[in-house]
């Protein structure tokens, strides 16, 4: 199996599991504000929290009066838009030798469910 390959399953094996483990949205809320942290573009990393609008389809990250949104068609295919006005992009999730999870420029690390 590839790097390419196995990035792209445990993108998709970490949607899953936080869908499965953070499906009720207000579950999510607290849970992710108290263990994980996100930023974008490089930025200080902030407390962060995660909801799931669609199981298995949809998710956000909150996090600086932000909001980044990302949607999977199921086909492998992630994409993420940053704010409401701001185009949706393409993404493959990749982790970073700290142990981040990241989308082009947004990262998320801590106690990120996998399993």
């Amino acid at each position: 199996m590839t790097g390419t390959s196995l990035a792209v399953l445990r993108s998709v094996a970490l949607l899953m599991v936080s869908v499965a483990a953070l499906g009720d949205p207000a579950r999510a809320e607290s849970t992710a504000a108290i263990s994980m942290e996100c930023r974008h573009a490089h930025q200080v990393w902030s407390p962060c929290n995660v909801v799931s609008e669609q199981p298995g389809a949809r998710w956000e990250l909150a996090f600086n009066d932000q909001i980044v949104r990302f949607q999977h068609d199921g086909s492998g295919t992630i994409e993420m838009q940053i704010g409401e006005q701001s185009a949706w992009t393409k993404v493959q999730g990749r982790w970073t030798p700290d142990g981040s999870l990241c989308w082009n420029t947004v990262c998320a690390r801590g106690n990120i469910p996998l399993d």
